[in-house]
């Protein structure tokens, strides 16, 4: 699966989460890339392949799903197949549809 290019938005996650600390920065963005990926899959198409050229509303879900994971990092099914009803509202006018 492909992954993104250029800075992740480190900085709006950590303001998002409330984090000061360069502590948990690598598992920051591992969830970042995660969660992009998990938008490619629900979307049913390739994202652009920078973080900067994502329409807002997928950037704004995938900051959102990034955030659900680190806050359910210790929860046994934080590996949902579904995102949370609030990201797929987001993402779902970009998602193919197949007749």
């Amino acid at each position: 699966m492909l992954t993104p290019t250029g800075a992740p938005p480190l900085a709006a996650l950590k303001q998002w989460l409330a984090i000061s600390t360069p502590a948990e920065d690598a598992l920051l963005e591992r969830l970042l890339v995660s969660a992009w990926q998990s938008c490619s899959a629900f979307a049913g198409a390739a994202l652009p392949q920078d973080w900067g050229a994502a329409p807002p509303a997928l950037a704004e879900g995938i900051l959102r799903l990034a955030a659900h994971l680190y806050r359910e990092r210790d929860a046994g099914d934080a590996a949902s197949a579904t995102p949370p009803a609030a990201i797929a509202a987001l993402w779902r006018p970009f998602r193919a549809l197949r007749l």
